[in-house]
């Protein structure tokens, strides 16, 4: 019973010493036959093992590594050294597991390659470290064109984007294109300057975006507000046909006999200077304090309308827009169009970009932020306001100065919107640091 028991068992280490020999063939097969490269290191540092891949991916003879010393294989080309890095790491602190993606050249051309490398235990021995590289040049590639297929689309969108917003408005069509090749000629000629503002080039596009997006709240302010060129605006029309009424009635009046001749022409010849003086006002670049005491008068005046009732000539809607000193926006009007920056905001934190284009939706919705606290909508600081937004703020007032498409004023010629621009640099608005390099690289020109 006793030899029988030894036999057995001498039996079963037979076939366990068969197939631990039949497993190791089959290991030893598949790592032969594997794409990806297999290194192993001893203890010492040394090339034990490679398997064929090896050769195709490091493009180095297996028979040329085994027994050198890991550490002195991979010298020979200096774009090699973050490869060679990674390799040092596994032998410097073999527990801690490795995993990177880095160049290699092969000498003719370069490779991208995954590393990864562990500790390789044989029970509870430490036998040396293994290394699996596996070569990703194709997969990186794909990666790439598909990164930049990704990229063009995302600029043609918010290019499509833009040019939309623009064309709502065709008084200011060429608004944002003008603004982005100011912007990007600036940036360009930085670039070759020894300026310590210059824009980092991982920056670059995500302000360019900024640029081009900068207006997107404009979609939600209505036309009538947007294309506004004069005090009244379509009111106009409205007073005009008013006006007409009056005529009409006056003749009535006349030819029924309870208006005199006299009286006729005389009330003809007020309401005819009474328009042509809400027409000079309507379109006046700045009304003085006589055009405004005039104004005021002309809220007491009123009509008989057919039915013998009394009407005020001018609307309190009509009479606000007239007392604009300046410009052609009421108060209220004017806090709509200052919404756009929050609306830019709102619409652009829906948008999931990408991390390199992440601060787009802050830079484009703080262009009206003046470095002195006086802009809108948060009232910012300089420190709170970065040099990408106190750049994009200069153009967006530049451009604007300049334009040629603005029917509620006539363009400035570039010197005096610098004047204009170096005595808000003087009030604190805007960054005079910027505003004279812009100015120094004339990147209007390149329009």
């Amino acid at each position: 019973m006793d030899n029988n028991s030894e036999n057995m068992t001498a039996k079963e280490q037979l076939d366990l010493s068969v197939t631990s020999t039949q497993n190791e063939q089959v290991m030893e097969g598949i790592i032969q036959g594997m794409t990806d490269g297999v290194i192993l290191v001893g203890l010492d540092g040394r090339v034990q093992y490679v398997n064929p891949a090896v050769a195709a991916i490091l493009d180095k003879d297996p028979e040329k590594l085994i027994g050198k010393i890991l550490a002195s294989l991979f010298y020979e080309y200096s774009e090699n050294d973050q490869f060679n890095q990674t390799l040092l790491n596994a032998i410097i602190d073999p527990e801690q597991k490795q995993y990177d993606t880095v160049p290699y050249y092969t000498g003719d051309r370069f490779k991208q390659l995954h590393v990864m490398t562990s500790v390789l235990w044989v029970g509870d021995t430490r036998r040396g470290i293994i290394m699996l590289i596996n070569d990703i040049t194709e997969l990186a590639s794909l990666k790439i064109r598909y990164a930049q297929q990704i990229t063009t689309l995302l600029d043609s969108l918010v290019q499509a984007l833009s040019t939309a917003i623009d064309e709502r408005s065709h008084y200011t069509a060429s608004h944002t294109r003008n603004m982005v090749k100011m912007g990007e000629h600036f940036l360009d000629w930085l670039d070759q300057s020894d300026s310590q503002k210059k824009i980092a080039k991982d920056r670059r596009r995500a302000f360019l975006m900024s640029v081009w997006l900068h207006d997107v709240g404009k979609l939600t302010i209505p036309l009538e507000i947007m294309d506004k060129a004069t005090r009244l605006g379509e009111r106009m029309d409205e007073i005009e046909t008013r006006l007409d009424r009056i005529h009409l009635l006056d003749r009535i009046a006349l030819l029924e006999g309870r208006l005199s001749e006299e009286e006729y022409r005389e009330k003809e010849a007020q309401r005819e200077k009474l328009a042509s003086e809400i027409r000079r006002i309507d379109r006046a670049g700045f009304l003085s304090d006589e055009d405004l005491a005039y104004i005021a008068s002309l809220e007491a005046l009123t009509y008989e309308e057919e039915d013998g009732s009394s009407r005020k000539l001018l609307s309190k809607e009509e009479m606000e827009c007239l007392k604009i000193r300046k410009g052609t926006l009421t108060d209220e009007e004017r806090t709509q169009m200052q919404d756009h920056v929050v609306l830019t905001k709102k619409i652009l934190e829906k948008v999931e970009f990408p991390d390199a284009y992440a601060k787009v939706p802050i830079w484009a919705s703080m262009h009206h932020e003046f470095i002195n606290g006086r802009g809108y909508p948060d009232h910012k600081e300089k420190e709170e306001i970065p040099v990408e937004v106190r750049l994009l703020t200069i153009l967006d007032i530049f451009e604007a100065l300049t334009a040629k498409d603005r029917p509620y004023k006539k363009p400035f010629a570039t010197d005096r919107a610098f004047q204009i621009l170096h005595g808000m640099a003087t009030d604190g608005f805007i960054d005079e640091d910027i505003l004279n390099l812009f100015e120094k690289s004339r990147a209007w020109e390149g329009i």
